[in-house]
């Protein structure tokens, strides 16, 4: 007697190496490093080989160009070997767990920060109140229980489709989100946004705020010098600091200008801002804008019937001044009166 024997396909068990979410720490891990060799390792490697000795020669200005340009380079090298790496064909989403998880550190070291510099600042060593050791300590935990909480969003469930949503949003991508459409009006968007960080960066500019940043160290020659470096006190480290960008008052003016540009490219390509901006040009055209003779007539009105009105509120009111003060309602002050203000005491 033959049987039937249903065949069920095998169904490979899920890899946890094909998870977006772990892919998407891959790339996070690169986007760190690359920040690390942009911010440090290539400007320290530059101070320790060229950079004193441009400086000496050329000047500051001409030695940090130079260390910009070289800066830029290795930028645009590291965009492009991380692109290679993601592959041809990116996965849809990674993208935006990448750029979620990099605020996302960014945002835990911040708030820790933030916390141990409070406990530092309301404990003292000199009143036994707290020790370095025991503030350390609750720093570290507050950051530790950040980073569980986080990596627990992180690679929990939905984390994939909020991945891809964020993506879909165009933050960190340069696609174009109906281009032929509210040309105007997102230029006109594009070109507040910039006068907005132009106005802030030209004040600090101007005040000289960025000259403030840094510190001044003693060479092993003896000699001062005034270090332009922005750096952050650790907390419960004894003083020690981290150095956050170096040469602060060329690097922030164009780091604010590099945001400002990428900012005011992707505000108006946003979908929901974008697609109100399009509305808006499209009510716009309907408007019957008037002819400039009908212009000229109207402004001639306008400003007749301003000085009618001036004249007549003018006379009306010497015409009132007259009467009342000859049926002795009012009474003027007499030549001479002293008419000195006379406050009652309460």
């Amino acid at each position: 007697m033959a049987v039937a024997v249903k065949n069920t396909a095998e169904v490979a068990p899920n890899n946890t190496r094909d998870r977006l979410a772990v892919t998407s720490v891959l790339g996070v891990l690169y986007v760190l490093g690359s920040l690390g060799v942009i911010l440090y390792g290539l400007p320290e490697a530059w101070n320790a080989s060229v950079g004193e000795g441009i400086r000496q020669s050329a000047g500051s200005f001409v030695e940090v160009t130079l260390e910009t340009v070289a800066l830029v380079a290795v930028a645009l090298g590291l965009v492009v070997v991380g692109r290679r790496l993601a592959g041809p064909a990116m996965p849809h989403g990674l993208r935006g767990g990448i750029g979620l998880g990099v605020l996302g550190l960014f945002a835990i070291a911040f708030v820790t920060w933030v916390f141990g510099r409070i406990l530092e600042g309301v404990t003292t060593t000199e009143t036994k109140v707290l020790l370095p050791e025991i503030g350390l300590g609750l720093t570290t935990a507050v950051g530790v229980a950040l980073l569980y909480f986080g990596c627990k969003k992180y690679f929990g469930p939905g984390s994939e489709e909020l991945f891809k949503s964020v993506e879909d949003q165009g933050w960190f991508s340069w696609t174009v989100y109906k281009a032929s459409q509210g040309q105007r009006v997102r230029r006109g968007t594009v070109l507040g946004i910039l006068i907005i960080f132009g106005c802030g960066i030209y004040t600090m500019l101007s005040h000289q705020t960025l000259e403030t940043l840094g510190y001044t160290t003693t060479l092993a020659d003896g000699k001062v010098v005034t270090i332009n470096d922005w750096t952050a006190t650790l907390p419960f480290m004894g003083g020690a600091q981290i150095t956050l960008l170096h040469h602060a008052r060329f690097a922030l003016p164009l780091l604010l200008t590099l945001f400002a540009l990428w900012l005011a490219f992707r505000v108006v390509n946003f979908p929901t801002f974008a697609d109100f901006l399009i509305a808006t040009e499209a009510e716009l055209n309907k408007v019957s804008w008037t002819t400039k003779k009908r212009l000229w007539q109207d402004t001639i009105v306008v400003l007749v019937t301003l000085v009618m009105f001036t004249l007549f509120l003018m006379v009306i009111d010497l015409m009132w001044g007259f009467l009342l003060t000859e049926i002795k309602v009012l009474h003027p002050p007499a030549p001479g009166e002293n008419q000195t203000q006379q406050t009652t005491p309460w």
